[in-house]
């Protein structure tokens, strides 16, 4: 063991795991952003897919409409060509009136359709914005992918030397308490660890006996008796 104080040697270990805690979690949104970017392309992607069958559906009701509207048409005619040939003042009212009401059904019909050609105009150019969508989610998964990748070899290498830094000064701690440390470190991280201001543990803010202030300030290893942290001094003026 050196000749350190004990307190130094656990503010020490303590920022270093708030260290470590950072670059992990730094580390663990590095997949994160990377797939919420290529879900931004799949979004992208599925709305050129929705557009698409909008249009395809709204030409199908133009065509069926306009098969309608021609099937209609020639009907007319033919009731035409009976008008024509009525005999009596009522068949000529009764084919009449057919031809009044099948004109304004075709009237409507022709307005229908005109909408629909209408909204396929405005549909094309929905998927032309669409389709750029798709680019510009490609474009920004694949410089968050770069990014990414560049950030995290600089931060694995951070994770690897401070790792070895930890390592070095972990031989600091007493041997009596190493083993309680290594296996709260292993469940808790930085949160292992809490300084004591003004007999307070900064980890649960719980007010400390005077007994274990006083062992602390002997240099003997303290557990807060709330939260389980080892803890440690920090002298205040």
């Amino acid at each position: 063991m050196s000749e350190r104080p004990y307190s130094e040697v656990l503010q020490e270990l303590h920022r270093i795991h708030r260290q470590l805690s950072d670059l992990r979690s730094r580390l663990a949104r590095c997949p994160i952003r990377i797939t919420a970017a290529e879900n931004r392309v799949v979004a992208a992607e599925q709305v050129v897919v929705d557009v698409k069958e909008s249009i395809k559906n709204t030409k199908m009701t133009a065509d069926r409409k306009q098969l309608q509207l021609r099937e209609s048409e020639s009907k007319i005619g033919v009731i035409e060509g009976k008008l024509n040939a009525a005999n009596t003042n009522e068949e000529f009212q009764i084919f009449k009136e057919q031809i009044a009401a099948a004109q304004m059904a075709n009237s409507v019909m022709s307005d229908e359709i005109l909408e629909a050609l209408e909204k396929v105009d405005q549909l094309e150019v929905k998927l032309t914005e669409a389709d750029k969508g798709v680019l510009n989610a490609k474009d920004d998964l694949a410089k968050i992918q770069n990014e990414v990748n560049q950030q995290r070899g600089v931060m694995e290498t951070e994770l690897a030397r401070v790792l070895q830094i930890l390592e070095g000064v972990e031989k600091d701690v007493p041997p009596d308490i190493r083993q309680d440390y290594k296996r709260i470190v292993k469940a808790r991280g930085e949160e292992a660890l809490a300084s004591v201001v003004n007999n307070y543990c900064t980890q649960c803010n719980v007010q400390l006996r005077i007994q274990t202030v006083s062992d602390l300030k002997l240099g003997k290893p303290v557990f807060c008796s709330s939260c389980g942290a080892l803890l440690y001094l920090i002298d205040t003026i």
